[in-house]
């Protein structure tokens, strides 16, 4: 089996989530969208079982960025026409997947979310919760832009500032604008590199470890269910 991590910035890699797929028999490759000399393969939806779409600072709402973010949504359409092909997004992959699947990503207007709170799981019988035994996860938030549910999908998970925070399609597409795959060294990173855009909000960065460790015990569960769902 074999994955692609997609990053849009050096420090948003995939935490987690390359852990649980190295953990699973994946062999992990990377391709820095962030690097304009290197171009994406087009046929990189054959070549992957799965595809993950990392955050970034970059925003799909900034019209000068669309010939940017074009082979992503186009990669978004391959990826869901091939059977036994599955997909993630997080923060900006989240939105680069909504706007290909014909949703609005749009500047929130309650600000940026930043830092750790809560997100309700909407479903708790949904087959990514299998193993969480309550009714909300800890997620660490670092966004302005938010997006509607696209047609077909299923919503999953909701904060109390912006309700969008996850969908799925079947069981091909997974979207998470929150993130719960940041490490703990990946948090100490972003909170330097981001400083400028988490002045802006009212984060809670209180018990960062804690906080953490408590976010990746269930997002180890949901992502090993997403490989196996």
């Amino acid at each position: 089996m074999r994955a692609l991590c997609v990053r849009f910035k050096d420090c948003e890699g995939p935490g987690i989530i390359e852990s649980v797929l190295r953990e699973n028999g994946y062999r992990v490759s990377f391709h820095n969208a962030y690097d304009l000399r290197v171009q994406l393969l087009p046929e990189a939806h054959l070549n992957f079982n799965l595809i993950v779409l990392l955050g970034g600072p970059q925003s799909v709402t900034d019209p000068d960025l669309d010939s940017f973010f074009q082979p992503y949504y186009m990669l978004v359409k391959n990826m869901m026409a091939n059977h036994g092909r599955k997909l993630i997004g997080i923060c900006l992959g989240s939105q680069i997947i909504a706007k290909a699947l014909g949703a609005e990503v749009f500047v929130g207007d309650k600000g940026p979310e930043v830092g750790f709170s809560p997100m309700k799981i909407r479903d708790v019988t949904h087959p990514i919760f299998k193993g969480i035994n309550q009714p909300e996860i800890q997620a660490f938030h670092l966004h302005e832009d938010t997006f509607s549910i696209p047609k077909g999908a299923t919503h999953l998970l909701e904060s109390d500032l912006y309700k969008n925070q996850m969908f799925a399609v079947e069981n091909k597409v997974f979207a998470f604008q929150a993130h719960i795959e940041p490490t703990l060294p990946m948090l100490e990173v972003w909170k330097n590199v981001h400083k400028d855009f988490i002045a802006q909000g009212n984060g809670d960065f209180k018990n960062l470890a804690e906080k953490q460790k408590e976010m990746e015990t269930s997002a180890r569960i949901i992502f090993r269910n997403i490989l196996y769902t």
